[in-house]
């Protein structure tokens, strides 16, 4: 094998990899990756190291499959980012662990966690007893947020580029009509005109397409 072949395109792969990852535009830190981002990563590298070690792969073939594979890429982020249906199967949703200092048995079964791996994940945070939680939930990227008794709550996002999270709403006991009225507090009229909107507690705070 030509060693100094590998390593050119090594270094050319580098750099087209780099300009494709600049071109998506994705900021996303490595501690908020998801399941997604892992399998997609896998299979990034698979190509790679098929362009680089099987010297039969040309260069148009590489920049083929290197295309479609960021097409592909593309489109699943696209429909993660603007279908509420997407966004869950793909990117996945938080779990609640514990509500209104209740744990949730269900939902620590359906991430396959145990309390012995719960309460480890309390401990990382100083946290000494179950008393001490108000609120905690698992992130799509695996972290642990709490809330302790006596803080204010997590944020809830009622609507989520230009629509109605229903879930929200749901979980903080209210309704379309009640969230309309919050809107019109605000001088606004339709939903579509919302980026995101949260309540914490009685904040409300809304952010306007510009």
């Amino acid at each position: 094998m030509d060693y100094w072949l590998v390593a050119w395109r090594l270094l050319m792969s580098f750099i087209l990899v780099l300009f494709f990852f600049q071109l998506s535009g994705s900021k996303r830190q490595f501690t908020q990756m998801t399941s997604f981002d892992l399998i997609s990563n896998f299979l990034l590298s698979a190509v790679l190291g098929g362009f680089l070690f099987n010297p039969q792969t040309t260069w148009y073939g590489f920049m083929a499959v290197l295309s479609v594979y960021f097409a592909l890429n593309w489109l699943v982020n696209y429909i993660a980012q603007h279908t509420k249906w997407g966004r869950g199967v793909i990117i996945g949703t938080p779990t609640v662990i514990i509500s209104d200092g209740q744990v949730n048995i269900k939902n620590l079964r359906k991430i396959n966690m145990t309390m012995t791996d719960f309460m480890s994940l309390l401990r990382t945070q100083d946290v000494r007893s179950l008393a001490e939680i108000k609120t905690a939930q698992i992130e799509v990227g695996g972290d642990l947020s709490i809330v302790r008794k006596g803080e204010r709550n997590f944020a809830v996002a009622l609507i989520e580029d230009g629509k109605i999270n229903a879930d929200g709403l749901r979980q903080v006991k209210q309704t379309r009509k009640w969230l309309m009225q919050q809107l019109k507090k605000q001088h606004i009229s339709r939903i579509e005109e919302v980026f995101y909107a949260q309540l914490q507690k009685n904040d409300f705070y809304v952010v306007k397409f510009k």
